[in-house]
């Protein structure tokens, strides 16, 4: 089993390929992204192993715009092997939006265990994706005032028209949050933040921190020791202190990240995915047909008897 990290990836690219090249052994091999670990040296593993390594399945959102990012950035003379993304997928709705509940709940039981509550408190939501939509959501439910910001303008309308959820400028929304939680998954604080925090901010976190933080505010995450539980970092400046949970990373993985047995969904179109991947266009991000979905979406409903 190999484990390393994105920054380690990127530090050392050579290093990281012919550790891949040692553990494939000249066998065949598809690769299953969760968050475009590999999109950095896609194009230096296409080059080294042609013919070798099948393709790329990518599971969530962050990780697909990294692909269309490096797509969209590489030379004439670069090739990147088929790509097939199922974050957009409709059978990962299920998935998604138990996510955002138990980020939710994982956040809650942290700061009950700390003599705090959600209610009454004032949650931001950075990102309006499917998962932050489900975070605002079971926010809300929980007694919060919900405040959300999004870059795209099209999710912005939505939530404070069609949703009625309040939003205000980047800065104004950050003022006002006791509660943070950052669902973007492309870098939604940096240093230049900090000035913005209220005092004793609580941060939660969606993905992982070198998606959701600068590299700058993870320099000084890193530099304090956790507080009282292996969860919480408090972390000072000049004039206020914040915490940071779960150093930045998933926070929904502190209790188990359970999502039932929707997850087969998911995983029953990574599955279908891979075998898709011979016949799959190189250079562009691809979809599973939507009647191989229906075959999937049917099967799992029979095997759990709901219909």
């Amino acid at each position: 089993m190999l484990d390393i990290d994105r920054r380690a990836i990127l530090a050392n690219p050579a290093k990281f390929i012919k550790t891949i090249d040692d553990l494939t052994k000249n066998e065949r091999f598809v690769i299953i992204d969760m968050g475009g670990y590999f999109s950095h040296v896609a194009l230096d593993m296409t080059n080294k192993f042609d013919g070798q390594m099948i393709g790329i399945v990518e599971d969530i959102e962050n990780g697909h715009q990294k692909y269309a990012a490096l797509i969209r950035q590489r030379e004439p003379d670069e090739s990147l092997v088929p790509v097939i993304s199922v974050a957009r997928s409709p059978l990962k709705e299920p998935e998604d939006s138990l996510v955002g509940q138990a980020i939710v709940f994982s956040a809650e039981a942290i700061m009950r265990s700390q003599g705090l509550i959600l209610l009454g408190r004032r949650v931001g939501v950075i990102g309006f994706g499917k998962i932050g939509r489900s975070i605002a959501f079971s926010s809300l439910s929980r007694g919060s005032r919900v405040d959300v910001f999004d870059s795209n303008p099209i999710l912005l309308a939505s939530a404070a028209l069609s949703l009625g959820f309040h939003t205000s400028p980047r800065a104004e929304f950050l003022r006002s949050a006791d509660i943070l939680f950052c669902a973007t998954g492309n870098e939604s604080l940096s240093m230049a933040d900090v000035e913005f925090f209220k005092n004793g901010l609580h941060i939660f976190c969606a993905t992982s921190s070198d998606d959701e933080f600068s590299s700058c505010l993870r320099y000084r995450i890193g530099k304090f020791l956790p507080l009282g539980s292996k969860t919480t970092c408090k972390i000072a400046f000049s004039n206020k202190c914040i915490f940071i949970h779960n150093e930045g990373g998933s926070i929904n993985f502190v209790h188990g990240a359970v999502v039932d047995n929707f997850i087969e969904l998911v995983q029953g179109e990574i599955i279908y995915s891979i075998g898709s991947l011979l016949d799959a266009p190189r250079n562009k991000i691809s979809h599973l047909p939507d009647l191989e979905k229906r075959f999937i979406a049917e099967n799992w409903l029979m095997h759990h008897q709901y219909v």
